[in-house]
């Protein structure tokens, strides 16, 4: 800021502030207008306009609005600071005897038109539906604006536009310092209605009839046990002792021949026929002995085998039903 800059604003300062002291008769009003005022001198320009707008919201006065038009203008924000000060110029005239506020109102107001950006909201017959609410940044416009070039600060600005039974809609637009903008509100699309599809009828209940139930009873004789087992082993080997005696007295019965033949007398000399005659008679006792143990074997064996019979049945008895499958096992004795 050029000190000419600061020479202006402490004298308007000078001269918006004391008298507004005066009209603000509330405790709150006037309390919020001085800290706004300190903050603005320590540089919180954004906090202190605040505060200046919160004071004028309870109680509105000629000094509070000069004061806030200035800070808002200093923000940027002109459209609010031309509104504040159009405000402070009309009060102080309705009030009478305020000529110099009232001047100085008007000349700080018309210094700013010059610079005023506006956004013209168009809402075409077939978008005037009942019920149409149309808000610029979330405020809700009277419809006698729409189709006016309404003040607005510079930046970015929201338009939307909703109705019952229509999809809201939504647009972003941004205008400058002295710009000019339109926005046309389009024909809301309706909502889809929705259908109410009745429920389904319920299907009747099916009953399952469950299936005869069968049983078919399988007898099992059993035909092998412990007995039994020692039966088959010992016939076995008492056959195969047998097998073996055969063998021992044939292989007898071949040696005495030999020998024989060798020397057909009673008595003999020859010792190769005497050498037979000994493994002959040796083998013919190793033929008696495992005729003699093999056949008592199979004997036994066969006793055992008839004596030895099993005196169990297994009883297996299936079971089928509606909810299962299976059997049933038990056993005889």
């Amino acid at each position: 800021m050029t000190p000419v800059s600061r020479v202006v604003v402490v004298a308007v300062t000078a001269s918006l502030t004391l008298p507004s002291i005066a009209h603000a008769q509330s405790a709150g009003a006037e309390a919020l207008f001085r800290e706004g005022r300190t903050l603005i001198k320590a540089g919180k320009l954004d906090a202190g306009c605040d505060k200046l707008e919160a004071s004028e919201k309870i109680e509105s006065s000629v000094g509070t609005l000069l004061n806030l038009g200035d800070c808002r203008e200093k923000q940027g924000r002109t459209a609010t600071a031309w509104a504040a000060f159009r405000k402070a110029e009309a009060m102080a005239k309705r009030a009478g005897g305020d000529k110099k506020r009232q001047a100085e109102a008007a000349r700080r107001a018309e210094k700013l038109e010059g610079s005023l950006a506006t956004i013209t909201i168009q809402v075409g017959a077939k978008s005037k539906a009942d019920g149409l609410v149309i808000k610029r940044d979330g405020e809700e416009l009277d419809p006698a604006v729409w189709g006016t070039a309404v003040v607005v600060d510079p930046g970015p600005h929201t338009i939307a536009a909703e109705a019952p039974g229509a999809k809201p809609w939504k647009s972003e637009v941004s205008v400058g310092k002295g710009g000019k903008r339109w926005v046309v509100v389009p024909t809301l699309e309706r909502e889809p209605v929705a259908v109410e599809t009745p429920p389904p009828a319920a299907e009747p209940a099916v009953v399952v009839t469950p299936p005869p139930v069968t049983q078919r009873t399988t007898v099992v004789t059993h035909t092998w046990g412990p007995t039994r087992g020692v039966a088959m082993a010992l016939g076995i080997a008492g056959l195969g002792a047998v097998g073996v005696g055969a063998y021992f007295g044939q292989r007898s019965q071949d040696r005495e021949n030999e020998a024989n033949m060798i020397c057909p007398d009673a008595i003999c000399g020859d010792a190769g026929a005497l050498k037979l005659n000994d493994d002959a008679q040796t083998d013919a006792k190793r033929a008696n002995i495992l005729f003699v143990a093999g056949g008592a074997a199979v004997v036994t064996a066969t006793v055992l085998w008839f004596v030895g019979k099993p005196d169990a049945e297994t009883i297996v008895a299936p079971s089928l039903g509606a909810d299962h499958v299976g059997a049933t096992v038990s056993r005889r004795f």
